[in-house]
């Protein structure tokens, strides 16, 4: 029996293309597959083409749904309205050569309003004597053209095919999880942090803990992305212990804030400085060494490295 593999989308707009150009050569036999033009040049609605004696010209745009849920977490989802689709229907018109069938590729899901689209559009090629058939792939779509093509699941999606249970996809959030963690913002005492970087590592952190995805300190480019932050945790104990330290991290950036706004928490060329209250530095620093003594005692559940707990 064929195990069916779920496949989160590319984080970028440049791979969701180059795994078009696979698929398109894959799904429809079409060996000189490629991406057409670069950006800034027109493209007339065209990312992705190729030819096939049997089906002629196909083209294929493509188009990667950045949005989020509500929980923060990023998935395949977004509209794709019908003023997009006619207006990027409209470029095809001015291509060249002679299109037989155009394909809207995108990460959103499967949505039977842009499907009816798609039938409306097609009718009115048809009614105006324009012979090309558009068709759309959803997510859904380019995860079953995966599950049907190994050799680009394993090209594509390597680490994600090793994953065998529930439990190795936990593991993967919470090594994400630990990565975070591993940043001064928990390590340094905190009268020698400058306000700042302090700010944008605690915000990071939270980050990656609710939504998996955990982005550079300096170049603020996505360096990690696994499929979900702590509510997509299967095992019920540790997705319970997580959510504490979700509440703590929380409790612990409401007191900085509050420090900040009400006076008692100063900036002195730059760094932290607690001397107005230090019995508040002792609380926040309690809270923050707390985070890592929950989170240390699921890592040493796992294969992952407890972080060093410096005094």
């Amino acid at each position: 029996m064929s195990i069916y593999q779920f496949y989160q989308p590319p984080l970028y707009w440049q791979q969701f293309e180059d795994l078009a150009v696979e698929l398109l050569r894959e799904v429809y036999r079409l060996p000189d597959a490629q991406a057409f033009g670069r950006p800034g040049q027109a493209q007339y609605g065209v990312d992705v083409f190729g030819t096939s004696d049997e089906h002629g010209l196909i083209a294929l745009q493509c188009k990667r749904m950045s949005d989020t849920d509500r929980n923060g977490n990023p998935y395949p989802g977004g509209a794709i309205s019908s003023k997009f689709l006619f207006d990027a229907a409209e470029e095809i018109k001015r291509f060249p050569e002679k299109i037989s069938y155009w394909i809207l590729a995108t990460t959103a899901k499967r949505d039977t309003a842009v499907q009816l689209y798609v039938q409306e559009l097609n009718r009115r090629w048809r009614d105006e004597g324009f012979e090309c058939k558009a068709i759309v792939w959803a997510w859904d779509d380019c995860v079953t053209h995966l599950n049907s093509f190994p050799d680009l699941q394993q090209r594509y999606y390597r680490d994600v095919i090793q994953i065998r249970s529930s439990r190795d996809l936990d593991e993967m959030i919470i090594e994400t999880i630990a990565i975070a963690f591993h940043r001064r913002a928990f390590e340094a005492p905190l009268h020698i942090e400058t306000w700042l970087e302090f700010e944008q590592a605690l915000q990071d952190t939270h980050r990656a803990l609710r939504t998996g995805t955990l982005v550079d300190r300096i170049s603020r480019h996505i360096i990690r992305h696994t499929v979900g932050g702590w509510r997509r945790i299967n095992d019920r104990d540790w997705k319970q212990r997580l959510k504490e330290i979700d509440a703590d991290l929380s409790k612990l950036r409401d007191g900085f804030d509050l420090g900040r706004k009400d006076g008692t928490i100063e900036i002195t060329n730059g760094y932290l400085d607690f001397s107005k209250d230090m019995e508040q530095a002792r609380r926040l620093e309690e809270l923050r060494n707390g985070c890592l003594t929950k989170l240390n005692s699921i890592l040493r559940e796992t294969d992952i490295d407890p972080i060093d707990l410096r005094e």
